[in-house]
């Protein structure tokens, strides 16, 4: 039985009382992990999910993968290199990306000493709607 949407604030204190999530497998997706901020199979919201990201400093990363599901990233701490369809950008604080539907694409943090965060958006009512095929990998990734 789904939730009806309902109007949810989310105060920092509750985004930092939020478990961690990552990939069971590391070496498939990568040592990004996340906190599921917005996902109808866990709070009372429909149409997008959102979460935060982060990759640690020395080596943080998100692997190369796609997903059906158009994403936007906006970094809110640090910088790194995304990279999309193997052309490769910098990113940092402030700036937001566009990943149209079934682009390959991953993201890492080259920084020696900040993470690199970044709040991501998707048009799904939750998270386990997204697939993630990864590119080293195509098979399903276990989350």
């Amino acid at each position: 039985m789904s939730m009806v949407a309902q109007p949810i604030v989310l105060s920092a204190r509750d985004i930092q009382n939020m478990p961690e999530e990552g990939f069971l497998d590391g070496s498939t997706g990568g040592n990004v992990t996340w906190k599921t901020l917005l996902s109808s199979s866990r709070t009372s919201s429909d149409t997008l999910t959102s979460g935060l990201a982060r990759c640690a400093a020395k080596g943080g990363q998100l692997k190369c993968h796609r997903h059906a599901h158009a994403e936007i990233y906006h970094v809110v701490q640090g910088h790194g290199t995304v990279t999309i369809d193997g052309k490769q950008q910098e990113v940092g604080k402030g700036d937001v990306v566009f990943i149209p539907g079934n682009s390959e694409h991953g993201i890492r943090n080259d920084h020696q000493e900040e993470d690199l965060v970044w709040l991501y958006v998707f048009a799904a009512d939750k998270f386990e709607d997204v697939v993630y095929r990864f590119s080293e990998d195509a098979t399903k990734a276990k989350l």
